[in-house]
């Protein structure tokens, strides 16, 4: 299990994502994927455009010959309509209208002989008939009489002129047949009264235009006016889908169009037109899966194309990195050996290549490394004189005299616990003076050592004055350079409150201000006169000379 583990992190390691060899694998996968993972993608939604277009393009053409099919029809019709203007139909009108049943028999059968005819004709046609304005009616089945404003096209065709032809929806005719009826005004008179001409057609003569055409395994045609389905083949709208369609706004508010329109979690694209003559308006409706199924099987083939690329560029791509990355990782290896305190390794890489410049460098700079490890030896006494040096340079010696002269008064006095007190802060006051050499230390170091400095100071001075640090926490953690604040605090000290009657207070206030660490030092002091300040400025400033005196003291040995 342990040997697995292992493995396992020697296999992450070797790939890591911040290796060379990974980052070249990506580039080379990203250099050669991205193209054409990109040309595949425009090329394949433009595709998909295009089909739907052509989709689309198609569904307009058998549109346009169901409407043709449908308008071809209907001009047939009224073609049969003229009748009402031959010999036959005006004799019978003008008898009918003064009365004469028994002269107007002939006309009667001349005219439904001529019904029949038509009707024998066309075997669509369920009924030819025309209804006089007094009720007198002729059709393919007789002679009867009846109320002309039950007729379901007077309402709509005692509002148009005589030539216009109305159309009446599929519905249910006297014989409970279902039909739709084409209708037109006959003899209309100046007071209005009119007669009827009015043909029945089997709505099976719209199943059979619909059926004549092809949209997809699924896909229909259907009929719609005012919002309401007119006609709709019942074996293809199984799920309702012409009553939901129609209820489209933008298929409402516009003649002829095209749209794609999502319907229990399937796209279908549905186009329309408003015929001219009947103002119907014939919609195809077509399963959009079933129209781009070929882009299904593209998008496999396309897959399967790319993860073939995929494995070839990144057999390539491990290969090439291999080759390109085999003198880096030695040269990281021996790097490696080096920083482990072996000094004796050397590159052996003889390639002419930026790699061969690196391991001749590094070569260089191991020799240079064991030459400056000699001397560094001979340096490090020399630091630590040095630092010697800097101690005593950095410590006054009339301050650590009296400080170790309080400490021999306390132990004298038996004041053991002040005296291991004395001790600690000017053993961390020492610590932080030295700092191991550095120059910079930390905030809290340096306040850690006035700290201690005025432990020490007040001791000295037998608690003549108090002092309090006012810190940021925020502050603590910046950097400064060590012993910036004892020549402050030393000077409050002794030019502040060392001759004050009353007991003095220094103030160590620090703070962040404008990306600035601001420290303010400040005592209840004697403070300094006015002119002094000005003095002090005007010098500061540039404009007055500081007269300096030297003090030249000899020492005879």
């Amino acid at each position: 299990m342990g040997d697995k583990i292992v493995m396992k992190d020697n296999f992450f390691k070797k790939f890591s994502i911040y290796s060379i060899r990974s980052k070249m694998t990506i580039c080379f996968l990203a250099l050669g994927l991205i193209p054409i993972l990109v040309f595949g993608f425009i090329s394949y939604h433009l595709y998909l455009l295009n089909l739907h277009k052509n989709v689309a393009n198609y569904s307009e053409q058998v549109i346009e010959r169901v409407d043709k099919n449908l308008e071809t029809y209907i001009s047939d019709i009224e073609n049969i309509m003229r009748l009402k203007s031959n010999y036959y139909f005006q004799q019978y009108s003008k008898l009918n209208e003064t009365g004469d049943i028994e002269g107007n028999r002939k006309y009667i059968v001349r005219i439904w002989e001529t019904f029949d005819s038509l009707k024998q004709m066309k075997t669509d046609l369920v009924d030819i008939r025309y209804i006089s304005s007094s009720g007198s009616a002729i059709s393919c089945y007789g002679r009867y009489w009846g109320d002309l404003t039950t007729e379901p096209l007077y309402g709509e065709l005692v509002t148009k002129k005589n030539d216009v032809v109305a159309i009446q929806p599929p519905h249910l005719n006297i014989l409970n047949k279902k039909v739709f009826s084409i209708g037109q005004a006959v003899n209309r008179t100046a007071k209005g009264d009119m007669g009827i001409m009015a043909i029945d057609i089997d709505v099976n003569f719209l199943k059979k235009i619909c059926s004549d055409i092809k949209l997809g395994d699924t896909g229909f045609v259907f009929f719609e006016k005012d919002g309401k389905v007119v006609f709709t083949p019942e074996s293809s709208d199984k799920p309702g889908l012409s009553n939901i369609i129609t209820q489209n706004t933008k298929l409402i508010n516009s003649k002829n169009g095209n749209l794609i329109e999502s319907i229990n979690n399937t796209n279908y694209i549905i186009t329309y037109k408003t015929s001219d003559i009947t103002r119907w308006k014939i919609i195809g409706v077509t399963p959009e899966a079933e129209m781009t199924r070929e882009v299904s099987t593209l998008r496999e083939v396309f897959f399967w194309i790319i993860t073939l690329i995929i494995i070839i560029i990144l057999l390539l791509t491990i290969y090439l990195t291999s080759v390109l990355t085999n003198p880096m990782r030695k040269l990281r290896s021996i790097m490696k050996q080096a920083s482990e305190n072996d000094l004796s390794i050397y590159a052996d890489i003889r390639t002419r290549d930026e790699i061969g410049q690196l391991a001749s460098s590094f070569n260089k700079m191991m020799n240079q490394i064991r030459e400056l490890m000699d001397k560094v030896k001979d340096d490090q006494q020399k630091i630590r004189v040095m630092e010697m040096k800097a101690m005593q340079e950095l410590i006054k010696p009339h301050f650590v005299y009296n400080t170790l002269d309080s400490i021999i008064g306390l132990l004298e006095q038996n004041r053991n616990e002040d005296a291991i007190d004395i001790v600690d802060s000017l053993g961390k006051f020492f610590r932080t003076s030295l700092s191991h050499g550095r120059e910079v230390v930390f905030i809290r170091e340096e306040i850690d050592h006035i700290r201690s400095y005025l432990m020490i100071q007040q001791f000295r001075f037998s608690y003549k004055f108090d002092y309090l640090f006012e810190i940021d926490d925020g502050i603590y953690n910046f950097k400064t350079v060590k012993l910036i604040l004892q020549p402050l605090v030393e000077n409050s000290i002794y030019h502040g409150i060392r001759n004050l009657d009353k007991k003095g207070l220094i103030v160590i206030n620090g703070y962040l201000k404008d990306d600035q660490v601001i420290f303010e030092i400040s005592d209840n002091g004697e403070g300094i006169y006015q002119e002094k300040m000005e003095q002090l400025n005007r010098i500061m400033a540039g404009r007055k000379r500081l007269r300096i005196r030297t003090c030249i003291l000899v020492l005879e040995m």
